[in-house]
């Protein structure tokens, strides 16, 4: 696991150095660079395989063309063998070598035989071509700047900045995105001249021009439903310990994040199986009904873990400065806090987590997945009529506190979370399953905006192009549709962008089992009962859990990670930093939203109701990131490595 970075078509002495600097929390093992009159590439080494060679930049042995690489092939001593067989010689043990080997032998062909979450650069000193690539899904994140005659890239924003040749300008529209989604989705940053590379693509730089292009997506559905459940279950949960097995290989410690639900506690249990020593596992809780805490120590204590505990509290809000510094983009859910604290107390362990994204994306375990289907049977099963004359008056009359009930979900949904669900099932009946998606994730939407937004910001939206669309997905049943709208923007743009960039803050590697993209295939071909069956999600994965896990353990409910945070939001820390951030002045000296309507909003919260309290949130995680990436109050981490290397 590393920081990458680089450009083609400038000539700045000291720039790729500051850019590697800037990475430094990502690799703080060794440093190298390589510079080839207008074209460099620098690395940050966190050593996870093969710890005494495998250094970065790598030059093939020719010297024609050079690598710099984030992640992990996790194949690697196959296709190692493989390589090997066809004449191949090897210098070192890493898994970079192979990759540079196998590219050498098949250039693009070769991500097709990559098991794995990387990003990588090859520049061929040849021909002056600059190639990108990124994983699969998105595990592992890229940057770009695109620039007349010149293209820089890096794994984190923050090393892009050390450039001063671009403007800094914020997307109007990306700042709409991310108060609806708390992200910032698709293949632009919030910054206007930053780009990413969108998982499972390609991209090349020659000449001054660039050219993308897409090199795996999620594969159509083609549903196995000839074969038995007890046959495809057998497959599953082979494909699931293979996968575990293969993230397990490192040279270095390796733990479990362990939140007592489904998705990790089977993780754990797989790897307890796997390994000869108590897994080390790590739960953060925050003292109120909803923790998992004592169930993940339940699980632990089975399982004969190793087990850590972290508490997680309203002072902690003063962590989320150093949290924004390291999101890049923003991510507007207290979510981060706790993620973060969790990395900073593994590292103290381990270098190497397992960790459970992706199983919900894949089979249907999110609450909104419920009610998406839910909503999806109800459009088909009632009349146009009744639904509008009958169905939503009742709604209407229903008290909030009731419909909380029925959500099951963990904070006070209030009036506003009920005309939020009112207004979902108005897109729903209308079979708009792409604007239903968006409404039932979304934190603002435009009753919220209506009066937030100053006049000057909405003529800004009203005139600057749209650049980005939400990408729609027409292959399979509607079920399926519904699963791979996630792969588009919130897997890569929400959740691994949040598991890479909390854990790289303390120099620890995420690994993701769930997502081994031969696990992904076999489960887009699954029949939806055994994905999501009635409105129980995640149902061949409870039946694994079965086999290596109490009934108890098994059958447990999915409860979202929430973070408490209407239960913060009073506290001496919290109101002083949103003093800070949500007062008259700073507002008004941002120029994006009214003053008063941001007060109003302060005041909404004392109706606890959860909508209000993260919505006040997500602004105060936008103005930190525009004081650190816009006003340029950022702060350089320290220069921690112990080796450097330069590629001549």
């Amino acid at each position: 696991m590393c920081g990458i970075c680089g450009y083609v078509g400038l000539d700045e002495p000291g720039l790729i150095e500051r850019m590697s600097r800037a990475l430094v929390h990502r690799g703080p093992d060794q440093h190298g660079h390589f510079v080839d009159r207008e074209a460099a590439l620098g690395h940050r080494r966190l050593s996870i395989i093969d710890l005494t060679s495998g250094k970065q930049p790598m030059a093939s042995l020719d010297g024609t063309k050079v690598l710099v690489f984030n992640g992990e092939i996790y194949n690697y001593k196959e296709l190692r063998e493989l390589l090997a067989a066809e004449g191949h010689v090897f210098e070192t043990s890493s898994d970079t070598e192979v990759l540079l080997r196998l590219w050498e032998s098949r250039g693009p062909a070769a991500l097709d035989l990559l098991n794995g979450m990387f990003a990588f650069a090859v520049f061929d000193r040849q021909t002056r071509e600059l190639v990108l690539a990124r994983d699969r899904v998105g595990i592992k994140p890229l940057y770009y700047l695109e620039l007349p005659g010149r293209l820089l890239f890096a794994s984190e924003t923050k090393a892009l900045l050390e450039y001063t040749g671009w403007s800094k300008d914020v997307r109007a529209h990306g700042i709409r995105d991310y108060l609806a989604l708390r992200y910032v989705p698709g293949d632009r940053g919030l910054l206007r001249e930053v780009k990413k590379l969108a998982p499972g693509h390609l991209l090349r730089f020659k000449g001054g021009k660039v050219t993308v292009s897409r090199y795996w997506s999620p594969p159509a559905p083609t549903e196995t439903s000839t074969r038995s459940e007890n046959d495809l279950l057998d497959e599953f949960e082979a494909l699931l310990t293979k996968s575990v097995e293969r993230r397990l290989v490192s040279d270095v410690s390796v733990g479990a994040y362990l939140s007592g639900g489904l998705d990790s506690s089977v993780l754990v249990a797989l790897m307890s199986r796997i390994v000869d020593e108590p897994v080390r596992t790590f739960s953060v809780g925050f003292d109120y009904e909803h923790d998992e805490l004592s169930e993940a120590a339940a699980t632990a204590e089975l399982l004969g873990c190793d087990h850590h505990e972290l508490a997680c509290r309203a002072e902690d809000v003063t962590l989320l400065p150093e949290i924004v510094y390291h999101s890049d983009d923003p991510l507007g859910d207290p979510i981060s806090i706790p993620m973060f604290q969790l990395a900073r107390e593994a590292k103290k362990q381990v270098t190497v987590i397992l960790t459970g994204e992706g199983a919900d994306e894949m089979l249907g375990g999110y609450l909104f997945h419920k009610v998406m289907w839910a909503a999806e049977l109800y459009r088909r099963g009632v009349p146009g009529p009744i639904r509008r004359w009958v169905v939503e008056p009742i709604l209407s009359a229903v008290p909030a506190w009731m419909l909380n009930v029925a959500f099951q979900y963990p904070a006070y949904l209030g009036k506003r979370g009920k005309q939020k669900a009112i207004d979902y099932l108005r897109l729903a009946g209308a079979g708009d399953q792409d604007r239903g998606y968006r409404h039932l994730i979304s934190l603002f939407d435009d009753r919220d905006t209506e009066s937030l937004y100053t006049g000057e910001f909405r003529e800004r939206l009203r005139t600057e192009p749209v650049d980005w669309v939400p990408p729609t997905d027409e292959l399979g049943s509607r079920f399926d549709q519904m699963l791979r709208l996630q792969f588009g923007h919130w897997l890569p743009d929400n959740m691994l962008l949040r598991q890479d960039k909390m854990s790289m803050a303390s120099a620890i590697e995420g690994r993701v089992p769930y997502l081994d993209h031969e696990l992904m295939e076999f489960c887009f071909r699954l029949p939806r009962s055994l994905r999501l069956r009635g409105l129980t999600g995640k149902y061949l994965l409870r039946k694994v859990a079965e086999r290596v896990l109490p009934k108890t353990t098994a059958k447990r409910k999915k409860m979202p990670f929430y973070v408490p945070i209407e239960n913060y939001f009073q506290q001496p820390a919290f109101v002083e930093l949103m003093d800070d951030l949500l007062g008259e002045d700073s507002v008004r000296r941002r120029g994006i939203f009214r003053p008063e309507s941001v007060a109003k909003l302060r005041d909404a919260m004392h109706g606890r109701e959860f909508l209000f309290v993260k919505q006040a949130f997500s602004l105060m995680t936008l103005e930190l990131w525009c004081r650190a990436f816009v006003d340029g109050e950022m702060r350089c981490a320290p220069a921690l490595a112990t080796s450097d290397s330069v590629v001549p």
